[in-house]
């Protein structure tokens, strides 16, 4: 199991809420398949979005990342995180 950091940032620039970080807690699992490996999730509100910490079973980081990634990009295209968009990767 790895563990990838994805920064969420808010367009608005409003900051991340306890409750906007649940309901993104809750959308990554909705969405989350087999072919993401996910086993567990954490977002925290942050000043300018939300961090994501999703840990993923992969063989190495850069297949961690891409599962990851995919599994975000779904989410944030369905309109549960609208107004937020992936910021740069954080080093684990």
């Amino acid at each position: 199991m790895l563990l990838v950091r994805l920064p969420l940032v808010n367009h608005t620039g409003a900051p991340g809420t306890e409750s906007g970080a649940s309901l993104l807690h809750d959308a990554l699992w909705a969405h989350a398949g087999p072919q993401h490996a996910l086993e567990h999730v954490r977002v925290r509100p942050l000043p300018q979005g939300m961090s994501v910490a999703l840990f993923v079973r992969a063989e190495n980081d850069d297949q961690a990342r891409e599962k990851a990634r995919a599994l975000l990009a779904t989410v944030l295209g369905t309109g549960a995180a609208r107004h937020y968009s992936l910021g740069p990767l954080i080093p684990n």
